[in-house]
């Protein structure tokens, strides 16, 4: 009886193991797919944050787990393929390992290295409405007084104070002393609301004196100033908000931009954040340069865009 016993135990035991050791691969697998397809897909889901606390983004925790739980579903129809590829994975990391030196840390930095090549990308996000006639446009339009010495002067300023020490390439320079006005206004602006009841659309020359007032001032002032150094800039209305944008241009200048920010000017600001930027019928780029963000190209307001003015 005892060997019988032990005869079955041993033959149950494997089949147990078999059912068991799949397992672990089969949620590494779907761990190791499920952060690039989340990077990729997360900042196209609308935001939602807990009214309490640091704000959790909600958003962020349902996209992940939705991906991981498909994944793995997946990956379970094709355990044998999956277990096979792991297997050829890591033998081929330690027969690096034995050649070239990097072995399991090469690989580790490899897909480190990967998922930060897609975080770097710039994100297109499309005019959510066709452009209506822009509300306020003539008094908006007046407030740009780019030909004011004041203004000019202060652009001017704005323009050097920032990134003097950097090296950038002969025809970037007027995009660096562009996001150097950025930097500059941004750094110090205040909010400063409009008096109840009413609109106050301060110029461009009269913010620059100030550094505060509303989203419209602000967005006046940062296209003045950009406008005056010799950039194009617009200015974008949504529901509920006013605010300026940068226009880099094709999407070879978009990259190179997008490599300043994130590595060359911004590098702290932006950390592992993406870029985002509109593309206009002509196919030039636009990124925002909005007082709500630390750095150019920062997420945009999630609200429709109902109206766009060039300036």
């Amino acid at each position: 009886m005892v060997a019988g016993t032990s005869d079955m135990e041993r033959s149950d035991a494997p089949d147990h193991v078999q059912r068991r050791r799949p397992l672990f691969l089969i949620y590494l697998a779907a761990v190791l797919l499920t952060v690039p397809l989340f990077l990729l897909i997360y900042p196209l889901v609308p935001e939602i944050r807990l009214p309490h606390g640091a704000g959790l983004r909600v958003d962020h925790v349902v996209s992940f787990l939705s991906v991981f739980i498909l994944l793995v579903f997946i990956v379970k129809r094709f355990a044998g393929v999956i277990r096979v590829s792991v297997i050829l994975l890591f033998l081929g990391a330690l027969v690096s390992g034995l050649l070239n030196g990097p072995g399991i840390q090469g690989v580790y930095r490899s897909y480190a290295h990967a998922l930060k090549g897609i975080r770097t990308k710039a994100v297109h996000v499309p005019l959510m409405l066709d452009p209506e006639p822009f509300h306020n446009a003539v008094a908006l339009r007046g407030a740009i007084d780019v030909l004011d010495p004041a203004l000019r002067k202060f652009a001017v300023t704005a323009a050097v104070a920032h990134f003097q020490d950097r090296e950038v390439e002969p025809g970037e320079f007027t995009l660096v002393q562009s996001f150097s006005i950025f930097k500059e206004i941004n750094g110090r602006w205040r909010y400063v609301s409009d008096l109840k009841g009413g609109e106050y659309f301060a110029k461009a020359s009269e913010s620059a004196a100030l550094l505060a007032g509303d989203c419209d001032d602000h967005a006046v002032l940062m296209v003045a100033c950009l406008k005056a150094v010799g950039s194009e800039a617009r200015l974008v209305r949504t529901t509920g908000h006013v605010y300026p944008e940068l226009m880099i241009g094709d999407a070879k200048a978009m990259e190179r931009a997008a490599f300043l920010i994130r590595k060359v000017l911004f590098a702290a600001e932006v950390g592992d954040a993406p870029l985002h930027y509109h593309i206009d019928p002509d196919g030039r780029h636009w990124i925002n340069m909005d007082y709500t963000r630390r750095y150019p190209g920062g997420e945009l307001m999630h609200e429709p865009i109902i109206g766009i003015m060039e300036i």
